[in-house]
């Protein structure tokens, strides 16, 4: 969907999701059975010396073998060293560990809250270490006894020999310390993996419990997956100690596509909430096992915002001091707030860039217009997807999303999910990614990841709890940064899989952004500013996080705009009565051609790329007029700039600062509340719709969307304004110069007003055979075009009033004078070939021109013939 089409309200829905009252559970966990599929927390460790005649103490476990089979030992290929093992123990009667570390003694210094397993069971000292130098113990950190259900602890621990050629397992951490320091033994390392530490749980599917507004939008109702993506494990009811640390809100995003494929954005701030006592049931208090008093039912609830435009960090802020007034007496209620932002907040304009939003006096936030780029907006963090990957792993992802992988990216930080998937998606430009996308995908829908087609999938790590990915997709872990390649790719896919002048330009240029992100990170980390500069110091960060970001997306497009060079030349245009064929993509584009114009080292990849659909989907959106064709036109513009020292994108300054035109949208008042009236609430409460009224407004702020109606004037894309303005003030110092710039707009003004002049004209094909004379008689006028915008407007005009064969000698004749149609008129020229009324070959007029033809040819060769037989004669 074009920015143009879509509607321009800051929000569209709010919603809040949750537990509600039919609420059924998840096929995964039945009401009244035992969750034993949560995997318990590691509470202990222990060292055993099982050569030596050492067991595991009761309740432990011993790890035997390590993920590729081989003996587990720590000492692992030492000679006359006892075999060594680690043991651990699960439980939920103690605080789980959080960490594992291996300590060097003389050399290392035990972290604050660390312990050491300074022996083993049986008394002998824990050194792993195969050598007779210096010690090497296990530590570990534990938990507090307050620490809160949602925190990261230890459940899973391996041991690889990487000289063996092991890998940590996928989504597991490796400790980069050798457990084995002699000269004789193998490379031993410690790996373990995080996950929440939860208690046992029943999900039941979530379901809307309140919405504003109540009624649909035309054309764009409340979608019914929406509870699904904003609670994306299911509505989870917990039990905890009652002195448990209440866990802090999480925030995270979604993306849903409609059928048109526009996409709509979702923000959500997910919390817990103590469930009342009344609705707790029997069968609940059996699966919880909730006997002691001390134990507290909890369940999960979730507010909501939809939106067609992605703006996340505002939206964050709003939900997350919606939620601090929500566990706050106030005296405004809070349906107020959320039709505060609902239906005052007016969409950024140009006439006022930026908009700050005073929910409460002491917090306020702002929306500012999306800076002004050529390239589609969209969700995602380009300087996340960096600073989290790493140019290499960045590269890997973004060669198998251009050869269409299976790809699954998963993590516990949910909104880092879509911000990434958004970006590698993006980074395609411009391609667009055909298959299913589903950057944060409930676990309910997780039989997607079984497709038989690419795709790329988000989703939450404890997914990895309870399944196992399948072998024929590539799981990307942002928390460990490891990427588990799937099987089918062999040999192993790389950076350098890419075209090799191209991709090295691409991997240099991403080093020195991610150099610079990290140094512009790390400062704001660890800077202390007095209070009089932190608000200048702000702005350069960030302008300078803009530049880095427009940077990575200026690089991939370069990239993009160099292995796709010259493709315009190939491709082919509609000049004939279209067929079925027409349509297909070896009808629209030479692909052996252009193949063969390509690097000879890097076909395998060309041909890798040209069967994808994005591909087929990019020659039939360049073919005919689609929503993308202005940028088409831009992805053309930047391939002429590859030589040039000029950037390919052009952000406009004013509109990435905000100007000084500021909005200031105050808090509701809360003089028209009832005086002395308290709102506490002890649960986010179900939302009143008789407190969202108010006399002084019924319906949101901002334009209407409306489709402007067809102008009978042409107009010029932007680009060829700026090109028009600039030939002007180039040719302006010479007068020769000048005028023939002057006469070229004068034909260009008249060709833009063709429309009103055939429109008011009583016939139709003579006023556009005119036109054509007077295209055809301007080289001989000397006139020289800046632009195409006269055989746009014409290419259009055969397209209305039904002239495809005219249309096909605008394109020669525009070729003739030296003019390439860009996006733009390429697509009007085949739709006014494929749509237009072609002459039937049995009318009666064909039938007697192929008659006079006929005759014609048949007295041509008898006088041919008379001539040939008289010269015979005079011989």
């Amino acid at each position: 969907m074009d920015n143009r089409d879509k509607p321009q309200r800051v929000a569209d829905y709010f919603v809040v999701a949750g537990l509600g009252e039919n609420s059924k559970p998840t096929d995964i966990d039945k009401l009244g059975e035992e969750v034993s599929s949560v995997l318990e927390p590691i509470t202990d460790l222990a060292v055993i010396f099982k050569s030596l005649g050492e067991r595991p103490p009761p309740g432990y476990e011993w790890i035997e073998k390590s993920p590729a089979g081989f003996p587990a030992d720590l000492n692992h290929g030492s000679i006359r060293q006892p075999s060594c093992f680690l043991c651990y123990k699960r439980g939920s009667d103690k605080p789980p560990l959080t960490d594992i570390g291996v300590l060097y003694e003389g050399k290392d210094r035990l972290m604050s809250g660390c312990d050491i397993i300074t022996n083993t069971p049986y008394g002998r000292p824990a050194n792993v270490n195969n050598s007779g130098g210096s010690r090497t113990y296990i530590t570990y950190r534990r938990a507090s006894q307050q620490m809160a259900h949602t925190s990261l602890a230890v459940t899973e621990i391996c041991v690889i020999v990487a000289s063996k050629g092991e890998k940590p397992p996928h989504a597991f951490c490796i400790i980069e310390r050798n457990l084995n320091k002699g000269m004789v033994g193998s490379d031993v390392y410690l790996c373990y993996r995080k996950s929440l530490s939860r208690a046992k749980c029943i999900t039941y599917h979530a379901d809307i419990l309140s919405r504003f507004p109540e009624k649909d939008y035309e054309g764009f109702p409340l979608p019914e997956a929406v509870p699904m993506f904003c609670l994306p494990l299911g509505a989870i009811i917990e039990c905890w100690p009652e002195k448990c640390q209440h866990p802090l809100p999480l925030f995270s995003t979604f993306v849903l596509t409609g059928a048109s494929g526009q996409k709509i954005y979702g923000a959500a701030v997910t919390f817990f909430e103590q469930l009342p006592e009344e609705k707790v049931t029997e069968e609940m208090r059996v699966a919880l096992k909730l006997n002691d008093q001390s134990m507290v039912a909890h369940t999960n609830k979730c507010i909501c915002i939809l939106s067609h435009w992605p703006f996340f960090e505002a939206f964050k802020k709003f939900l997350s001091q919606l939620y601090r007034i929500s566990v706050s007496a106030q005296q405004i209620p809070i349906e107020r707030y959320i039709a505060n932002m609902m239906l005052d907040v007016p969409f950024p304009s140009p006439q006022r860039p930026r908009i700050l939003i005073e929910m409460t006096r002491y917090e306020p936030f702002e929306i500012s217009q999306l800076y002004h780029s050529p390239l589609p907006v969209s969700g995602a963090s380009y300087s996340a997807m960096l600073r989290h990957l790493g140019p290499d792993n960045c590269l890997l992802l973004f060669y198998l999303i251009l050869t269409e992988h299976k790809i699954l990216i998963h993590s516990l930080r949910p909104a880092l999910l879509t911000s990434v998937a958004e970006a590698l998606t993006n980074v395609l430009f411009p391609f667009t990614w055909q298959c299913p996308y589903i950057p944060l995908c409930p676990v309910a829908l997780n039989d997607v990841l079984c497709a038989p087609c690419p795709f790329i999938i988000g989703i939450d790590s404890r997914y990895f709890d309870q399944y196992d990915p399948p072998d024929d997709v590539t799981s990307v872990d942002l928390d460990t940064i490891m990427i588990s390649q799937a099987l089918e790719i062999k040999p192993s896919a790389s950076w350098k899989s890419l075209p090799k002048k191209p991709g090295k330009v691409l991997r240099d240029r991403l080093m020195e952004l991610y150099y610079q992100l990290y140094q512009l990170y790390h400062k704001e980390k660890e800077g202390e500013y007095d209070f009089c500069v932190l608000l200048y110091v702000f702005n350069i960060q960030r302008e300078l996080k803009m530049t880095c970001i427009i940077s990575i997306q200026e690089a991939f497009l370069r990239f993009m705009a160099v292995i796709l060079k010259g493709y315009g030349s190939y491709l082919k245009p509609i000049t004939s009565r279209p067929t079925q064929e027409t349509c297909d993509v070896t009808s629209l584009f030479d692909l052996q051609g252009f193949l063969k114009s390509r690097p000879s080292s890097h076909q395998k990849f060309f041909q890798q790329l040209t069967i994808t659909q994005m591909f087929s989907r990019f020659i039939e959106q360049r073919s005919f007029v689609t929503s993308q064709d202005a940028l088409l036109a831009f992805f053309d513009e930047c391939q002429e700039k590859l030589d040039s020292p000029k950037p390919l994108i052009e952000v406009d300054e004013s509109s990435t600062r905000g100007g000084q035109r500021t909005y200031v949208v105050t808090p509701p008042d809360a003089n028209i509340m009832d005086k002395g009236k308290i709102y506490v609430y002890p649960t986010f409460p179900k939302l009143d719709t008789k407190l969202f009224e108010r006399d002084n407004q019924a319906t949101p702020v901002g334009r209407p969307v409306m489709t402007p109606p067809l102008s009978p004037v042409g107009r010029r894309t932007k680009q060829e304004r700026a090109q028009s303005i600039l030939s002007a003030k180039k040719n302006a110092g010479s007068p020769v110069q000048w005028a023939r710039c002057l006469l070229a707009e004068c034909y260009s003004l008249w060709f833009i007003h063709l429309p009103a002049y055939v429109k008011c004209h009583h016939n139709k094909a003579k006023a556009l055979h005119f036109a054509y004379e007077i295209l055809c008689k301007m080289p001989t006028k000397g006139v020289k075009l800046t632009d195409e915008v006269c055989f746009r407007v014409f290419m259009q005009l055969c397209g209305q009033f039904g002239h495809p064969a005219l249309a096909v000698k605008v394109l020669f004749e525009m070729k003739t004078q030296g003019l390439t149609p860009n996006a733009v008129t390429y697509g009007y020229y085949n739709r006014a070939v494929m749509e237009g009324k072609w002459p039937s070959n049995t009318t009666s007029s064909h039938m007697w021109n192929k008659l006079r033809n006929f005759f014609a040819a048949v007295h041509e060769f008898r006088k041919l013939g008379l001539v040939r037989h008289h010269a015979r004669e005079g011989k």
